[in-house]
Order: C-alpha cells, then sequence, then structure tokens
C-alpha cells in the first residue's frame, strides 16, 4: 500500500520535490512551494488524504526592503531572470539538521530573478505564519564583493560595477553534506555536534563561492539574526574559442561561459584534522571537479580536474553523488548526458576517475531528466531515475552497479504506479489511450527506505485547457523493499527485513519508517507486541551508546570546564542522552507512540527523569549559583531523585523495575537549597509529588516542564515534542528568566559578516595537488597536536576538528587547537556586535541548549 496524495498546482520544472531529515516533503511550482507533513495521528488506512498534511509558502514575494527595484543592465550584461521574471521557484534545498529552531533544517529557494534565499519556522511547523525568510544569500556575495575586489579578470565585462552585478546573480547552489565527527555523535535524532553548515552558489561571472551560513540556534544564542559570510571562492577557467570581448551573434552569447548550471557536493571524509570532499560542477562542455579541505572556518581548494569525454552535460540533467563513501574512499558520481548515464567512480583523496560505467539511454531522445536519488534501501548499489514526459515509456529508470558495469533492473512500483493513474485517467476522461504523466521530482525518504514521486496527467491528442483550481499533482509514496506479512515464527519471513540505515537519522524518521511498517506488515492485531519486541532489539543493535558512559560522573566540578559552554554542552548531551540504559527507554517510548499510543509511560519516563536529574546534580556547582532560575532547578532535581528513591523502596521485590536499570539503592543526599513552588493564581505551596503534573494545595493544575520539573503556570511559554508531545519551557521563557537583554546593536538587522575569522577568509587558500602523508591536504595548523584521542575543538556548539576514541569523560573533553581570533564586521574581538550577545554560563543554559531534542523520545520540538 502506498500513500497518495493530491495538490492543486503544478510543478515549476524538473527536481521540484524534496524530502528533509525531519521528514518534510517540499514541493516547488510557479507560484508557491507546498511543504507535506506526514499526520502522526492515528487514522484509518482507508483515509489515504489524511496522511498527509500540507501549508503554503509564497516564496515569490519579496518586499522592496528585501529586493529593491533594479536599474536595467547593458546588452552585454543583461539577463531577463533578474530584471523582468516573475521570480518563480526554480530549485529548492534542504540543509542538513541543526541551523533552523529547535535544531529543525532549513529550506533553501532559488527564484527565476536568480535570488537565493533562506527559509525556517520560528514555532508550529505546519501553520504558514511561522515560516519566514531569514536570510538573502546575494546580499553577502554583494558586500563581498564591495570589501574583497575580484583577483581574476572577468572574462565577461571590464566595467566594475557591470562586474559585481554579475557576482551577485546566483544560478545554481548545493549545501555541503553534514560533517561527522565520530560515528557515535549522532543517535536517533541526537547529535553531540551538528557541524558548520557550508553553502556552495554559483554567480554569473564564472565563480563558485563558499559561504557559512549561522543562525542563533546554530550558535546556540550569540547570534541574534541569520548571517552568512562567504569565506572563499574559485574562477573556472572559460575555453578560449568561447570568450568574446562583445558578443553579438545569438550563438556567440550561448557559446560563451557566464555560469555554472549545476553544483554537486560530495558527502566528506576525514584526514587527520581536515575535512575531505568533492564538488562537482558543470560548464558548457564538460563536467569538472575540486578537493575542497576545510579546518576551522579555513577551506582550501584542489587544482582543477576535468572529466574528459562527457560532453552536453549543461541542458541534460543534474549530476548526484551517491550520500555513502565506500570503505576504500571511493565516491559515486551519477552523471546525466543527451544519449548516456554515466556512474563514474572518484577518489576521494584527489577527485580522479577510478572506473566509469556508461549506459545509453537510446529511447529518452531529448526528455531531461527529472529526478535522481540513491538507492540506500538493498545490499547492492542502485540508482533510480524519473524523466519528465517518457518514463512511463522508457526501459530503463533504475540500474544497479555491478562489477561489470550497469545493469538494468524491472520496473519499480513507483512507476507501475504511475502507469495505473496514467490509465484511469484516460479513462476517467475517455481518452481512449491518449494520455501520458509528467514526473517532476523522486525523493527517497529520511531513512532511505521510501520513495516519493510527483507527476501530473495530461492528453496527448489534444489542446490541453484547465483553469487553476483544476490543476492536479499527485505524490505517491512508495517502499524500497517488498512488503511481506510478519508472523510470529521468524522463520516465515525473510531474514533481516526489520532493519534501520547506521547513518545520521531522526525520530521522526524512525517514526515514519515503523508506522509504515505496521500498516503493511504487522496483519493481527495480536503480532504487535511481537512486533514491538522485535524492534527494540533492532534498534538497540543498530543505534548503539558509547561503553561505561554512566561511570564518568565521578568527577564534574572539574574547573576547566566551569568556563567552556561548548564544552559542557557536549559533554552534557553526551551523559544525558548517550546512556544505554536511557537509550532503551527512550526506543520503548517511541515505538509505544506508534504500536501502542495508549499504553502507559510511566515507568521509562519516571527512569529517564531520574538518571536526567542525577547529571544536572553532577554539572559544576558554579553553574547554579548563577542565578535563582539555575538553583531551582538544582533544587527540583533534588526533588525528582529523592521521589524516585521513595517509589523504589516501595517497590516489592516481585515489581521491580527492569533487570539493566541503574538506579541507586542508597537514600541521596538532601539538597542543600531550599526551594518550595508556589502557585501564581492563590500563592499556595506546590508539592513535588509526581515529575509529569503538579497540583498546588488549593486544586490548581499544572504540567511540568520535561527539563527542569518546574510548573509551567504561564500561557505562550511552552513548546512541545513532535512525536510524544511532552511540554518543556521555551527557550525565550528561559532567557527571559537569565536576565538576556538584545544590545542597541542586535535590534539592527546585518545581513552579512564580511570580516575573516581565520586565515581563510575572503582569499583563495590553495591547496597542494595532494595531501600529505598526514592527510592535511594542506600546511599544518599552528599548535596542532596528534594523540590517541584525536582532536575537538568547539565554537558555537560545532565541532571544527576531529572527536576519535570511543567515550567522552566528563573531566578529561579535550579543547585543543589555536585560539580563533573573532572579528564580527571589522570590529575587533569578542565585542558586541551585529546583534551579538554574551551568552550566560548558567546551569539552565547549559541544561536547555543540551537538550535540544526530546530527552524522552528523540523528537524534536515544535512551538
Amino acid at each position: 500500500m502506498s500513500d497518495v496524495t493530491t495538490l492543486l498546482l503544478w510543478p515549476s520544472g524538473e527536481d521540484a520535490l524534496h524530502w528533509s531529515q525531519d521528514g518534510i516533503m517540499a514541493l516547488a511550482s510557479d507560484e508557491q512551494v507546498e511543504l507535506l507533513f506526514p499526520n502522526n495521528e492515528s487514522e484509518d488506512s482507508d483515509n489515504e488524504l489524511s496522511k498527509w498534511q500540507h501549508i503554503t509558502l509564497q516564496m515569490p514575494w519579496f518586499s522592496h526592503k528585501e529586493l529593491p527595484v533594479k536599474q536595467p543592465a547593458p546588452r552585454q550584461t543583461f539577463s531577463v531572470g533578474e530584471e523582468i521574471s516573475s521570480s518563480c521557484t526554480i530549485d529548492i534545498a534542504w540543509s542538513p539538521a541543526g541551523i533552523a529552531k529547535h535544531r529543525k533544517c532549513a529550506l533553501a529557494a532559488l527564484t527565476s530573478n536568480l535570488v537565493l534565499s533562506i527559509w525556517s519556522s520560528d514555532g508550529n511547523l505546519e501553520e504558514v505564519l511561522h515560516w519566514k525568510r531569514r536570510l538573502i544569500i546575494n546580499d553577502a556575495l554583494k558586500e563581498y564583493c564591495k570589501t574583497n575586489p575580484a583577483a581574476e579578470e572577468s572574462h565577461i565585462t571590464d566595467n566594475e560595477a557591470e562586474q559585481q552585478r554579475l557576482q551577485k546573480r546566483i544560478r545554481a547552489f548545493a549545501w555541503a553534506p553534514t560533517m561527522y565527527a565520530t560515528p557515535l555523535s549522532s543517535t536517533c535524532g541526537t547529535r553531540l555536534a551538528y557541524g558548520q553548515q557550508l553553502l556552495a552558489v554559483s554567480d554569473d561571472d564564472n565563480r563558485v563561492v563558499f559561504l557559512i551560513v549561522e543562525s542563533p540556534t546554530s550558535t546556540l544564542g550569540v547570534e541574534k539574526r541569520w548571517v552568512a559570510e562567504v569565506l572563499s571562492s574559485f574562477s573556472t577557467t572559460p575555453e578560449i574559442e568561447t570568450v568574446f570581448s562583445d558578443p553579438i551573434l545569438f550563438d556567440d552569447l550561448l557559446r560563451q561561459q557566464r555560469h555554472v548550471s549545476h553544483l554537486a557536493w560530495s558527502p566528506w571524509t576525514i584526514r587527520g584534522e581536515w575535512y575531505h570532499s568533492v564538488i562537482a560542477y558543470t560548464t558548457n562542455d564538460d563536467v569538472r571537479a575540486r578537493v575542497i579541505t576545510y579546518w576551522r572556518d579555513t577551506i582550501g581548494f584542489g587544482p582543477e580536474i576535468v572529466y574528459p569525454d562527457i560532453d552536453s552535460v549543461r541542458f541534460a540533467g543534474p549530476i548526484k553523488w551517491s550520500p555513502e563513501v565506500e570503505d576504500n574512499d571511493t565516491l559515486r558520481l551519477a552523471v546525466f548526458t543527451r544519449t548516456q548515464l554515466i556512474c563514474l567512480s572518484i577518489s576521494a583523496s584527489d577527485g580522479s576517475i577510478l572506473s566509469r560505467y556508461p549506459h545509453d539511454l537510446e529511447d529518452r531522445c531529448w526528455d531531461p531528466v527529472s529526478g535522481v536519488v540513491w538507492d540506500r534501501a538493498s545490499q547492492s548499489l542502485r540508482l533510480q531515475f524519473s524523466l519528465v514526459d517518457s518514463t512511463t515509456e522508457c526501459s530503463t529508470t533504475a540500474v544497479e552497479l555491478s562489477p561489470t558495469g550497469l545493469e538494468v533492473l524491472p520496473s519499480q512500483n513507483w512507476k507501475e504506479q504511475i502507469g495505473n493513474n496514467e490509465t484511469l485517467f484516460s479513462a476517467q476522461y475517455e481518452l481512449k489511450g491518449n494520455s501520458t504523466a509528467k514526473v517532476w521530482g523522486l525523493a527517497t525518504s529520511p531513512m532511505g527506505d521510501f520513495i516519493a514521486s510527483c507527476h501530473t496527467l495530461h492528453p496527448t491528442d489534444m489542446l490541453e485547457y484547465g483553469a487553476p483550481q483544476n490543476r492536479q499533482t499527485t505524490i505517491t509514496v512508495n517502499t524500497l523493499r517488498p512488503f511481506r506479512s510478519y508472523q510470529l515464527s521468524s522463520e516465515a519471513r525473510a531474514p533481516n527485513q526489520l532493519s534501520f540505515s547506521k547513518g545520521e537519522v531522526t525520530a521522526e524518521g524512525l517514526v515514519f519508517t515503523i508506522r509504515k511498517w505496521l500498516d503493511n506488515i504487522v496483519e493481527e492485531t495480536g503480532h504487535i507486541p511481537a512486533f514491538q519486541k522485535e524492534l527494540l532489539a533492532t534498534l538497540l543493535q543498530t543505534y548503539v551508546s558509547t561503553p561505561n558512559t554512566s561511570s564518568t560522573t565521578g568527577t564534574l566540578a572539574s574547573t576547566s570546564l566551569s568556563q567552556d559552554l561548548e564544552s559542557l554542552v557536549v559533554a552534557f548531551k553526551h551523559q544525558a542522552f548517550l546512556d544505554p540504559h536511557s537509550l532503551r527507554d527512550r526506543f520503548e517510548i517511541m515505538i509505544s507512540t506508534v504500536c501502542d499510543p495508549q499504553a502507559s509511560w510511566a515507568l521509562p519516563r519516571a527512569l529517564i527523569a531520574f538518571r536526567l536529574a542525577q547529571h544536572i546534580q553532577n554539572l559544576p556547582a558554579i553553574l547554579s549559583q548563577a542565578g535563582d532560575f539555575s538553583s531551582d532547578i538544582l533544587s527540583q532535581s533534588h526533588q525528582v531523585t529523592n521521589l524516585i528513591f521513595q517509589i523504589i523502596n516501595q517497590t516489592s521485590p516481585a515489581t521491580e523495575v527492569a533487570p539493566g536499570t541503574e538506579v541507586t539503592t542508597q537514600p541521596l543526599p538532601t539538597s542543600p537549597i531550599s526551594y518550595q513552588e508556589t502557585c501564581d493564581f492563590c500563592a499556595a505551596d506546590i508539592p513535588f509529588t509526581d515529575v509529569e503534573t503538579a497540583t498546588c494545595a488549593r486544586g490548581h493544575q499544572f504540567v511540568r516542564c520535561g527539563l527542569s520539573f518546574l510548573a509551567i503556570q504561564a500561557p505562550r511559554i511552552t513548546k512541545y515534542c513532535g512525536i510524544c508531545n511532552t511540554p518543556f519551557l521555551s527557550e525565550d521563557f528561559v532567557a527571559a528568566q537569565e536576565g538576556e537583554t538584545d544590545s542597541e546593536t542586535a535590534a539592527q538587522e546585518p545581513a552579512t559578516k564580511n570580516q575573516a575569522h581565520g586565515s581563510g577568509h575572503g582569499e583563495d587558500t590553495e591547496m597542494p595537488d595532494r595531501p600529505d602523508e598526514n592527510g592535511t591536504g594542506g600546511a599544518k595548523a599552528p599548535a596542532e597536536k596528534d594523540g590517541p584521542n584525536g582532536q575537538v575543538e568547539i565554537r558555537n556548539g560545532t565541532f571544527r576538528g576531529v572527536v576519535q576514541g570511543e567515550s567522552m569523560d566528563w573531566a578529561t573533553p579535550k579543547v585543543d587547537g589555536p585560539p580563533e581570533d573573532v572579528a564580527v564586521n571589522g570590529e575587533g574581538d569578542g565585542e558586541e556586535d551585529g546583534g551579538r550577545i554574551e551568552v550566560p554560563l548558567t546551569l539552565a543554559r547549559v541544561l536547555f541548549l543540551g537538550c535540544d531534542a526530546c530527552v524522552y523520545c528523540g523528537g524534536k520540538f515544535t512551538g
């Protein structure tokens, strides 16, 4: 069974469908972008339309402040898109998780007026008023052009003003994949660090520009605005015969290289302290690539590599990297020409071609490729793609990579469903088979085990006319694995049917996959408990935690940690989220929300709360002394541990907690802080008798915050988990309790930061042809140290180095590397400027920054 959703719009072009790590699908049309959210409520399986909810974002709408009126450009640099287009959405892409509020993904949208903007929500994702345009990347390019004149002479114009106009136009973009610090840094929605958010864009002056995008969330509250900072750029070298000082003929205008039309950024590999990847891009005549190295805001480029014998790429189709790096540091790149699909094996170290596997697409003709996805659900490496007009007629839409080349796979279920819809459309309107389906995009689910496709249906033997309200786009979601019935006997079904990918996953992605398995595999209600048991075992086997995590809580008052917010946040995450016992309880709650929503989660929630309270008490004492709010939280944590201790002591041996659960059997020390909550309505005392609810002496009832365990007694100060609906105090309320206020400069609205943080900003940092023996790809940074535990360099909650080893002790997190010179908008170090504020170092700050996902199920927050 597949999900089918119908929307009243027509997609704007190829590659119009994208699926985020948060489980949100985005579909681009000429006038809007539609966001689709899976319905997590219990639903009737026959009511297919209720499985997805959707809202509309008007991305083509710009205010005069956002987009001032432009004067016409001379003929040499004239652009129809920039000056007179209707700003239709031509490309969209979700960022990696971590930059938007509550560590969600942001949406980048490129419109036909050559403007790239970043969108995100500041509240409920399913309410359109909370989605806003946060940043326009063109503004960052504009400021960078003013302060950093191009080092190379433009091949298009000698006029400086027109050259800057060309450099502000964005033709293509690509997000950098997530930077992994360690394989265990991500576990079901929890990341110890999110890595830096990098973005590559191409302009009309033959340049590829690299930027850092930061937000208040990604900087742990240091930045008050979204900002974009240009790191560096390089120029492509056009062919001599395509350079015209004053092109007159239309053919000369087409031959002159004006911009890079496609960008694709490979996954990262790690050598020493440096992150390595390969960025591929297309020109008029060929495909080129460069090795990219990154470390602590310093980016370097390898020499430009031209991949030979690949022609007619610019107007042929997209280029797509496989999302995984193979064991021998091999990357896979799919390239589409007019007549061929070429799969290249690329070396991650120098970007050279290791092997080449072409496949002729004789029935493609001039039909453009509209969607490309790599299939990660099977053991072998597979590629699936769609064409705009001839997907159902094309003999090849899926191939498998084998040692001998590319082998054609039989028709996939998503293609067959489109063909069935095409037949039904013909029968409905009596077209006698004269109908066709146009496919506008493909996307895979966050776990990589489901594929979504969007298509529209049209007649072929007549002129098509219809009112806009009759336009319909159908989105279907199909599995990439064959479903088999789940039975109590494990021998009755295929082995390893219940399996999860070990890459970066979110709790939302897991919930979506588990819900689909429950709907399509389990046929009888009596099989659900066995299904839950096997799911739990599979999750525990796939997403293991680091060993001896719970044994590192002894020395927590280390003075080396007391002044380092980032190190405290990472260490607290490691303790609170990656404890193996808490992981088991968290998985039980997550599975129950899907398989048995009416089940009681009281025991696993209480045990998670007990461990969380213990970790709070083991934080450095100086944090709780920074303010009354922090001291109140510490006092509440003591009440939690004392309450759970009393419950455990009153529990008979026959009803004790599950084996393996660590709970102290001795009385815990009494809290040295005396704090008693009082009711805001009647001033009566609120005794602590439950970790989830609070009732004052006169009967007023409240819910408790899942982190601080304080009673929530006011409206509009709450955020909720998107999966288990647990309430938490919002970041704004916590900041108000901490006494944070914006500075006068924060009231301004800067869009960019132009001055360098390090030596790699604003200049072309060249990298040697090949990395040195240490794999750094360039000169070693000062004060570099090598050791068995690797390097940790953390700034604003992001790893700038590599974490190696299997555990991080509270007392010994390493913060190595040279000190950073922070300069904002040209001002001095550490000064409050451009919306930057001083973040207080308190227990409340560490607690709420560390728990950026629900501690009870791993879900992201909403509200």
